[in-house]
């Protein structure tokens, strides 16, 4: 800009302009507890003192959450969603050390638009999963009858119905993992967590697997699960280590060895899914968790599923307050890790007498 057009452009003058205008709130709090800033965007968004520059956080913003992201002594990353007047507000912040000055930066966004149209995506998947599974179920079914006295068809006429089978099956798992991804979509906050004993939860997802694992010839193997006692949600961890283990089967070369495991690592238990299989490149590894998203389509088409198994996967250890990883390579395989606290003993809920991730959060 040239000089005399009455703006100046210095680095501090920009940021400032920026934070001005700025859609989002912005505030700004010292390290003893004080407010520093407040955009006018911030005024529009929350309650606030007329004038609180060099107020006490709770003086200054009539909101405690915000108040308790600001606050001294925190240094962690925070973010959360809060509905206010009618309103959702995603509240970020972080510490900050600027110029030999320590504090707490927040960011508040107007999310309302955004989490509605959300509801109402997630509302329309589930309708219209809903609806075709209806049909692609019976379609299935008829299929299966035809192919029960399969020798009274033309065999031109039995491979047709075999193709109608595979695929109407397809489409009713696909529609069931919708269904699945709409229904913990729609819970609002975490699964109920109690201590869980990991060994039977494995030993039944292994029991799933044994069939298409014999096809295969694979050998199915476990280690240090014995006594291991995991904070998590039971049918959760069930659908979590069932679908990891259904992919390291399908993805694994005729012969080949699928493990899992538990090892104690950062105050929890890392379980661990391990096979010797075709393996992802680590390109991928950033996006695997994504809905639909497909590392090869062609090869992902030949080995059946429905591209939403890791998306189910990652949504319910959000859910449950597990951290989920993948560590991978072509041709040498892939171990899917999955970290949970360490159990409460004697808090355990049997299977069907808890609010279970099947009813609230699965199928």
């Amino acid at each position: 800009m040239a000089e005399g057009d009455g703006i100046a452009t210095g680095p501090r003058v920009l940021a400032d302009v920026l934070v001005e205008a700025s859609p989002n709130g912005v505030l700004v709090a010292d390290q003893e507890g004080r407010l520093v800033r407040a955009n006018p965007a911030a005024f529009r968004l929350l309650p606030m003192a007329d004038d609180p520059a060099g107020m006490a956080l709770a003086d200054a913003i009539a909101v405690p959450l915000i108040v308790d992201a600001l606050g001294p002594g925190r240094e962690d990353r925070f973010e959360a969603v809060i509905a206010l007047d009618e309103r959702e507000l995603l509240v970020r912040a972080l510490s900050f050390s600027l110029e030999g000055r320590r504090g707490r930066l927040a960011l508040v966004e107007d999310v309302t638009r955004l989490r509605q149209a959300e509801r109402y995506r997630s509302e329309f998947v589930a309708n219209v999963s809903h609806e075709l599974r209806t049909p692609a179920t019976a379609i299935a079914g008829y299929a299966e009858t035809l192919l029960d006295d399969g020798e009274a068809l033309d065999p031109g006429v039995h491979r047709m119905v075999e193709v109608i089978h595979r695929n109407a099956r397809r489409l009713t798992e696909l529609f069931d993992d919708l269904l699945h991804l709409s229904r913990i979509d729609a819970r609002e906050g975490p699964l109920p967590v109690s201590g869980v004993l990991l060994e039977p939860v494995v030993q039944s997802c292994l029991d799933k697997v044994a069939a298409p694992a014999a096809e295969k010839e694979l050998t199915l193997q476990s280690f240090g699960l014995a006594g291991v006692r995991v904070q998590g949600n039971r049918e959760a961890l069930g659908h979590v280590i069932g679908n990891l283990l259904e992919n390291a089967v399908k993805y694994s070369m005729e012969g080949g060895v699928v493990t899992v495991g538990a090892r104690r690592r950062d105050g929890g238990w890392r379980i661990e899914v391990i096979d010797v299989g075709i393996g992802i490149a680590p390109a991928h590894h950033d996006r695997i968790f994504e809905r639909f998203y497909r590392v090869d389509k062609g090869r992902a088409r030949a080995a059946g599923g429905t591209g939403l198994g890791l998306a189910i996967v990652k949504r319910l250890c959000d859910k449950m307050g597990a951290q989920v990883s993948v560590r991978s390579q072509v041709g040498r395989g892939s171990v899917f890790r999955v970290w949970l606290p360490e159990g409460v003993a004697g808090g355990e809920e049997e299977p069907g007498e808890e609010e279970s991730g099947e009813e609230e959060a699965g199928d």
